[in-house]
């Protein structure tokens, strides 16, 4: 019997990471929703406004939400533009 597949996310977390970083969106009380999808889409043009839009929702009702995954470098990019925008966001190593 051939071993079972393991999904690529489970294996690379298995040896501690694949060296992506997570984007994370804190939840933000002082701004509007559709100012903080609004930022979401100007930061990350890929996103439709449906993804932006859950993403807000998630930070909303959890108090974080993970927007994108991407090299540091990236990483600290898209951290500095949303902090720009006076949105909370850190980043997480380890995804």
């Amino acid at each position: 019997m051939p071993p079972l597949a393991i999904p690529a996310e489970l294996y690379e977390r298995s040896l501690g990471g694949s060296g992506r970083w997570a984007v994370v969106l804190l939840n933000d009380e002082h701004h509007s929703m559709d100012y903080v999808i609004w930022a979401l889409l100007k930061t990350f043009p890929e996103l439709s406004s449906t993804e932006a839009t859950l993403i807000m929702m998630e930070a909303h009702n959890t108090g974080k939400g993970v927007v994108t995954l991407c090299d540091r470098d990236q990483a600290v990019q898209y951290r500095d533009s949303l902090r720009i925008l006076q949105l909370g966001c850190e980043i997480e190593s380890g995804w």
